[in-house]
Formats: structure tokens, C-alpha cells, sequence
């Protein structure tokens, strides 16, 4: 289920004429599909290509709304399909020889029904693996935002965490490895993926859109705020749903990641005792809170690249010297370095925090 349902999310296609639109050409916002940056949401068909050439995912939708859509294999067997009619939702898995592995029906988001069969086609009464994980998570599905997490291989009661947001077209697979296992066992680690694809099917995605002209930066106000939300109820969640007792918390993050931690240190101070910013710029909107005592306590950590081509070092200084205006303790941190997020920048995470900053 978990696994069809991400499936899904992915195929959702829009185009404004009976022609296939590529999905590099499509995006989602706000659970509709439009085509590149059109404000109004198209019908017709869409389709996905594997880096072989051959079909991966054909879709249809009206108004945005995906309808139907088919996920192939690389020899052109269907894998899973997904049909809307109305209220009722009828999702298929098969199995490579062709046979029915999994088969759901829902009405107005309620389960029907929901049957399973073996590779031999004979009934299956078992669930998988996976899908006991679903149904033994009673909050799954509350988390708005994906991530990955890191826990400290010795187990204190209280622990520090520390949530960390990916840059621009990136997303948890870039982290999942050996970047999350070079933040430090002394705190939990918790990489948060950002809620707004780039592109359909891409599989990269952005805390915001943003547009450049005459060298200036806008961002999309809307995806600022919704994305604020989405990444402070996510926080609260996580700590309730892997059981944490959190000591200090801190907010941090690359690029657009950085950007929305500055934006949660700037207007909820109160919700973090610090935050790490890399190679970022301040949020074109934000509100600072009157009673400037709140700031006090903050302590942040900014670095950036000297030679970053992408966002000026000068961003880096303006947060460093907005904050320490409003009376919170900066430390400014400026490599060699490029837009990137190396080792040695994780290495003067761990030194801060271990610090005590």
C-alpha cells in the first residue's frame, strides 16, 4: 500500500492538447497538476520514460486530478495501475508473470476491500513485511514531510536532535547513506524532505519556487508558508512518533534549506535553541517577534563557501549580522569551498554542537 501510494503521488500528469506531455514539463501544486508554470490545471495525458527509452508511466487526469494511470516495466508489463471514478479508487499490483499480487478498492478515502494473492495466483492470507509496518504505525500518514532519521548508537534519556533540510532538487536519497552517518552519534539526526516536487516524476524536490530577474530572488510566498508549517508539525510529530526526549533542538539546513531555517529561527525562536545554516540567503518575507528577548537564548552556527557561485557570501554575513542585532549568539564560518555541503562542513557541525555551542 505504502509502496503503490508513492507510486501514485508520482504518475499525476497534466497537458493542454490529446499529445502526451513529458513529465519533466509537468508540476504539482497544492494537489493538482499544471503544465510548466500555468496557473490553470489541465486534462489530457502525460507519460514517463525510462533512461532506456521504453515507457514507464502513462496518466490521464481531468482538471488536474489524476484519473488514471499505469506504472510498466521495462519490457512493457504492467506493474500497477491506479483508476478514479467518481468517489471509488481501484488500485492493482502484478507480479512480473503477469499475475495479480495486490488489489484495493476505496470510497471516499474508506478500504472496501483488499485482497492479495501469491506469484501461483492462489490467495494469500499473510501480509508482507512492509505491510504490517503500515498498519502497525497508527500516525503514519500524519508526517507531512518524508525523512530519515539517526539515532545515537549510546542511549541517553534526553537526547539533542537535530532536524536538517536538503537544498534545492534535492531530496533523502542524496542523504540517505553516508552524508546522514557523518553527522555525529552524540544527537539524533533527522533529514526532513522538502513537500514540493520539481518536476513530475523527477524525483527532486523544493521548499519553494523562485524566480530570478535583474539578479533578484522572489520567492513563492505561498510554498514559504506552507512549507514553515509543514516542517514544524513534522518536527512535533516525529519526536511523539520515535518516542524522543529531546534535550536542545536545532533547526538547520543547505541552500533552500537553510533559507527555511532562517525563517523558523526568525519568527519561532521559541521552538529551537539553535540553528545551522550553509551556503543560504535570508527568506525575502518574514516577521521578527516584537519581544526581542526571545532571541537570547538562540545560538546559530552560519557557514558558507568563499567561492560559491550559485548564492553570493554576502547572504551569510546579512544573517549573521541580522541575528546578532536581535541579540543572538553567531558563530560565521566561512571555507573554501563552493556551493556544496562536504564532509568538513558536518565536521564543524558536530565540533559546535558537542561545544555546546
Amino acid at each position: 500500500m505504502k509502496k503503490l501510494f508513492l507510486i501514485t503521488f508520482l504518475v499525476v500528469f497534466a497537458c493542454s492538447g490529446s499529445k502526451p506531455v513529458d513529465s519533466s514539463k509537468l508540476a504539482e501544486r497544492g494537489g493538482l497538476v499544471y503544465y510548466n508554470k500555468s496557473d490553470t490545471p489541465f486534462s489530457g495525458k502525460g507519460i514517463k520514460y525510462w533512461p532506456t527509452g521504453e515507457v514507464q508511466v502513462e496518466a490521464t487526469f481531468e482538471d488536474g486530478i489524476p484519473i488514471q494511470s499505469s506504472f510498466l516495466n521495462m519490457d512493457g508489463s504492467l506493474l500497477e495501475s491506479t483508476e478514479v471514478i467518481g468517489d471509488t479508487t481501484i488500485s492493482i499490483e502484478w507480479f512480473s508473470n503477469g499475475e495479480k499480487r495486490w488489489e484495493s478498492k476505496t470510497v471516499l478515502g474508506n478500504n472496501i476491500y483488499i485482497n492479495r494473492w501469491n506469484e501461483d495466483g492462489s490467495n494469500r492470507g499473510e501480509l508482507f513485511d512492509w505491510e504490517k509496518e503500515v498498519l502497525d504505525s497508527e500516525d503514519q500518514w500524519d508526517i507531512p514531510l518524508n525523512y530519515i532519521i539517526k539515532r545515537p548508537t549510546n542511549y541517553a534519556e534526553k537526547q539533542d536532535i537535530l532536524y536538517f533540510m536538503h537544498g534545492y532538487t534535492e531530496n533523502l536519497s542524496y542523504y540517505k547513506n553516508h552524508v546522514i552517518d557523518q553527522f555525529s552519534d552524540n544527537y539524533i539526526t533527522v533529514i526532513l524532505q522538502a513537500p514540493y516536487e520539481v518536476s513530475l516524476a523527477s524525483g527532486t524536490f523544493s521548499w519553494f519556487d523562485f524566480e530570478v530577474s535583474n539578479t533578484d530572488t522572489v520567492f513563492n510566498k505561498d510554498h514559504l508558508k506552507e512549507s514553515l508549517e509543514k516542517i514544524l508539525f513534522s518536527m512535533d510529530k516525529i519526536i511523539k512518533k520515535e518516542k524522543i526526549s529531546p534535550g536542545k533542538i536545532f533547526i538547520g539546513g543547505f541552500s533552500q534549506g537553510g533559507t527555511m531555517a532562517c525563517k523558523i529561527a526568525l519568527e519561532h525562536p521559541n521552538v529551537v535553541d539553535g540553528f545551522i545554516v550553509h551556503n543560504t540567503k535570508l527568506p525575502n518575507v518574514y516577521q521578527i517577534k516584537k519581544n526581542k528577548f526571545e532571541y537570547k537564548k538562540l545560538k546559530g552556527l552560519v557557514i558558507n563557501g568563499k567561492n560559491d557561485k550559485i548564492l553570493d557570501p554576502i547572504n551569510s554575513r546579512h544573517i549573521a549580522n541580522t541575528f546578532l542585532r536581535l541579540g543572538a549568539k553567531i558563530q560565521l564560518r566561512e571555507l573554501n569551498i563552493g556551493h556544496e555541503f562536504p564532509k568538513l562542513s558536518r565536521d564543524i557541525i558536530n565540533k559546535w554542537i558537542a561545544q555546546g555551542n
